[in-house]
């Protein structure tokens, strides 16, 4: 969003804090918000979990499960050469495609598997999670990309 969109947005509000709830509504990132209003990315996130916008992170659990009752079980056969070979069904499910790669995570519980959507989604969470002011950064990154 340009500087001009969001003058439009803040335009008759006189408060750090309105100009901050109105373009976190609008789908502007916290750290864009902050660098915008001039003020510190911490600020923003205290307004922000102030008018119930956002909700504090709660700490991990120290182990998660292996299964829970809702997960789902798939069964595969490992041929010869160490392939897997998935259920059309569970394919499309998880936007998985025949000779394109995935992406795998080996976690104490087992092996993740990822498409590779999946897996820019899943760091790309990571990454703003982890690095809120370098929000603006991650998106022109992801923007510039090129598909593979």
């Amino acid at each position: 969003m340009t500087n001009e969109e969001m003058d439009s947005l803040t335009q008759g509000l006189d408060s750090k804090a309105a100009k901050v709830r109105a373009l976190y509504g609008a789908g502007v990132s916290a750290g864009d918000i902050g660098r915008y209003i001039g003020i510190r990315y911490q600020h923003v996130y205290n307004v922000l979990l102030r008018a119930g916008l956002i909700a504090k992170a709660s700490s991990p659990p120290t182990q998660a499960p292996l299964l829970d009752q809702d997960s789902e079980i798939i069964v595969a056969s490992i041929g010869k050469g160490g392939g897997i070979e998935l259920p059309d069904s569970v394919m499309d499910r998880y936007g998985l495609k025949a000779g394109e790669a995935v992406y795998c995570q080996a976690l104490p519980e087992g092996l993740m598997i990822l498409s590779q959507d999946a897996a820019l989604a899943h760091v790309t969470r990571v990454a703003r999670e982890k690095m809120p002011e370098q929000a603006a950064l991650i998106e022109a990154l992801l923007k510039g990309r090129s598909p593979t």
